[in-house]
């Protein structure tokens, strides 16, 4: 990999000063900055809308993203002699968000708010637009209830169950009923309307707004003082010479636009709320704080909070976990698996307090 590291950077137009590697990647301190190198597995279509999309953001002053580097031949894809392609991106020193600091995760909340401003009208080809587009989330909703339906009825006619499996039929009814409930409201919501209204305006989702992706931004000098390495590099070395900035008044990067799509945005929102609250036991001041920092920035119509309230009301976290059972291999379930599913379930009455709190301004 290494031979092949080296052949691909010579085809970038910066001064390489120091390789670090990564699961799967290279951290690269050049002339230019932090960069990142990594396999491109992807369709050229798909680097193509991210590409466009990052662009976009850059050009209306956004520009903590990690935006693909052009190579010499003006190209955003790499390939080495064996016909193996590579992307190299901007990078950022930095740490990522911090589920359990509540400064954080407004600062968090408030930055999608600001990406969401700008990633509207974002201009895009037909066939880039044809192929990028979110799914029917009433087909999507219905699709899962019929999947846990399934399961249900494969687990009941075991003779023998698992510790998961007896978890699972304890739980299935209360889940199954919200599924059921959420489909319903959906069905008479006006989902179909702002769905709509945002293919129409090209509004731009992130799809994949997680803590993972939310980086903290840190100076060059604290970076050194402290040998911060960003998640997952495991190379201790300082940097020695390239000078990274970036304006200090920004101080959240963007990363990682993989799952990026036209739909509502308001479903980005649903996501890190999601993620935040499972880490802190559905505590409401959480929630609400994450609603009101974003709401300051773009301001969420009552047909945008009743969608994020639908979202939220279905068990996507039992199907997910249901899903990863029924589709793996039954003669050993992890402890780690009946763990979360214990947890969920723990927790559900907990999510009904918060949603009933955020029913209530519906």
């Amino acid at each position: 990999m290494e031979d092949r590291c080296q052949e691909v950077l010579k085809l970038y137009p910066f001064k390489l000063y120091n390789i670090y590697r990564a699961r799967g990647a290279y951290l690269l301190e050049t002339d230019s900055g932090l960069k990142l190198l990594k396999c491109f597995e992807g369709s050229r279509n798909r680097a193509l809308f991210e590409h466009q999309v990052k662009e976009h953001l850059c050009m209306s002053g956004y520009y903590n993203v990690d935006l693909y580097v052009r190579t010499l031949e003006d190209d955003i894809i790499a390939e080495d002699q064996s016909g193996c392609r590579y992307v190299v991106k901007n990078w950022f020193w930095g740490e990522e968000c911090n589920l359990k600091d509540l400064s954080q995760i407004e600062m968090a909340s408030a930055n999608l708010a600001k990406l969401h401003s700008l990633l509207r009208g974002v201009e895009f080809a037909r066939d880039q637009l044809e192929y990028n587009v979110a799914g029917d989330l009433q087909e999507i909703f219905e699709k899962r209830n019929r999947e846990l339906k399934r399961v249900r009825g494969y687990i009941r006619d075991k003779r023998q169950k698992n510790e998961f499996e007896i978890l699972f039929l304890n739980f299935y009814d209360e889940f199954y009923d919200q599924g059921i409930d959420a489909t319903k409201r959906l069905a008479n919501s006006s989902y179909k309307h702002v769905m709509d209204a945002s293919i129409k305006h090209r509004a731009v989702c992130h799809g994949n707004y997680t803590y993972h992706n939310i980086i903290m931004l840190k100076s060059k000098n604290e970076a050194v003082s402290k040998t911060f390495i960003p998640p997952g590099w495991i190379n201790r070395q300082p940097i020695s010479a390239a000078e990274i900035s970036y304006n200090c008044n920004n101080i959240i990067a963007t990363t990682n636009f993989e799952r990026s799509h036209i739909g509502i945005q308001i479903s980005d929102l649903y996501q890190f709320i999601r993620k935040v609250m499972e880490k802190n036991d559905w505590d409401i001041l959480y929630g609400s704080n994450i609603i009101e920092a974003y709401d300051r920035i773009r301001p969420i119509s009552k047909e945008e909070l009743n969608i994020l309230y639908l979202l939220l009301l279905y068990p996507e976290k039992f199907w997910k976990i249901t899903n990863f059972y029924y589709n793996g291999k039954k003669v050993w379930i992890s402890g780690r698996n009946i763990q979360k599913l214990n947890s969920v379930g723990v927790q559900n009455p907990k999510k009904e307090v918060f949603l009933k709190r955020l029913e209530s301004i519906l």
